[in-house]
């Protein structure tokens, strides 16, 4: 029987979240850090979460910043970025080595998850163990070809000032996900646009920091991801340090048991990707 709790986090900046904590076995000796794709709910996450505390692991999802439980929303007058969301995480993680001491933490990214997570791993590399990559990758345009190529760099160029026109920008427009703040789809498109992360509230050398990060990472992909190609998925993990232990796994239909496996699906009927992060850590 898995017990579950929830703990308000406030953070520096006086805005509150709420953490939902899957507890593990008794003696769990890791906690996993779930962190959501691009506007789409912590409690998306549930099923995964309960069957991974139910193998032994300390499990914690959480709303980004803006989204579900968080006290905030993108607005005209409530901005934020990457390195916010980052300061938040920092705060997350504080707590979290209070709540679990003398675990390892592992840091679970789902898509835009992935990259916030290697971007808070490349910055405290002390504070994450190891990582694991979720149907995610770099959104550089050059990591897709034909019309997705074109129309992901001309979506890179229209973020900005469609988000400083409204004071937000809605994702409605792109298929998935609520508002997002105006700095948020700068950082998104710098990366879109260059390949490259660098925060516009931020002087810290994230690009630097990635060539230094030596982690063992775990990278599952879906095979035919509508979002995420092979090649953004490498444009990602190639940041990592070279001495980096990184493994890919690529999933098909027949082995996740899920007909029309895709980006998001997975979450509902995880058992494969529990199986495999499992046996991974």
């Amino acid at each position: 029987m898995f017990r579950t709790e929830e703990k308000e986090i406030k953070y520096n900046d006086g805005a509150i979240n709420t953490a939902s904590i899957f507890f593990g076995s008794k003696n769990a000796a890791t906690t996993l850090i779930c962190l959501p794709a691009m506007g789409v709910r912590a409690s998306f996450y549930n099923v995964f979460a309960e069957g991974l505390s139910k193998k032994g692991f300390n499990v914690i999802t959480i709303d980004w910043r803006g989204k579900g439980k968080s006290s905030v929303s993108a607005s005209r007058k409530e901005d934020f970025g990457y390195q916010t969301i980052i300061d938040d995480l920092e705060t997350l993680f504080s707590l979290v080595e209070v709540w679990f001491p003398n675990t390892q933490k592992v840091i679970v990214g789902h898509s835009l998850g992935g990259q916030i997570g290697s971007l808070f791993t490349a910055k405290f590399p002390n504070q994450v163990d190891k990582l694991i990559l979720v149907t995610s990758g770099s959104v550089y345009y050059k990591g897709w070809i034909g019309w997705k190529k074109g129309a992901l760099k001309i979506a890179g160029h229209l973020f900005v000032p469609f988000s400083n026109l409204l004071g937000y920008f809605p994702n409605k427009y792109i298929g998935f996900g609520g508002k997002e703040a105006r700095t948020f789809m700068k950082d998104l498109s710098c990366n879109v646009l260059t390949g490259e992360y660098k925060m516009h509230d931020s002087k810290f050398n994230y690009e630097n920091a990635f060539k230094k990060m030596n982690k063992s990472v775990l990278s599952i992909s879906v095979k035919n991801d509508f979002y995420i190609s092979a090649e953004s998925e490498e444009n990602l993990i190639s940041k990592y340090s070279a001495n980096s232990n990184i493994e890919k796994i690529q999933v098909n239909n027949e082995q996740a048991k899920i007909e029309n496996l895709n980006h998001f699906n997975w979450a509902k009927k995880p058992d494969y990707f529990i199986k495999t992060i499992t046996d991974w850590i």
